[in-house]
């Protein structure tokens, strides 16, 4: 009676490891997704730089497809997309061991330039895939539908 009970408590005991584990993991998914779209209004090159994997890619609502040179060069100072604001909402996390996803809405304020400014604002669906690496989590791709 006694190895059942130290035997469920020490189940009961990993479970609750891995459910913190997957609350923390989810946390930095969500900071991640924030700080993604602060970097994409900001131009921040180096923090896009820093948290695309080599392989990251970009699928807009065109149905163009970036890659993260192209990611980068796009939002920064003097690329196509000049952005007032961009907020991720109603995002869902799902973790499988070194990879996850997130999906959700992303609300958008800011205009794309083909040559002449066209207004993009609205609500779009958005996808993000991340792989954990040795520095953490990065984001692997992204896919922005209407």
């Amino acid at each position: 009676m006694k190895k059942a009970l130290v035997l469920l408590l020490l189940c009961f005991g990993l479970t609750q490891a891995q459910a913190n584990n997957l609350k923390t993991d989810e946390k930095s998914l969500a900071k991640l997704v924030d700080s993604l779209t602060i970097a994409l209004v900001n131009n921040d090159e180096a923090w896009l730089e820093a948290n695309l994997t080599v392989d990251c890619t970009l699928n807009d609502p065109t149905g163009q497809s970036l890659s993260k040179a192209n990611i980068i060069q796009a939002f920064s100072a003097k690329g196509i997309y000049s952005l007032e604001s961009m907020k991720a909402v109603d995002m869902k996390y799902s973790l499988n061991g070194t990879e996850a996803s997130a999906a959700g809405n992303i609300e958008l304020d800011g205009a794309m330039a083909t040559p002449d400014m066209v207004d993009v604002s609205g609500t779009y669906i958005m996808r993000t895939n991340f792989k954990k690496t040795d520095q953490g989590w990065k984001i692997s791709s992204i896919t922005v539908s209407q």
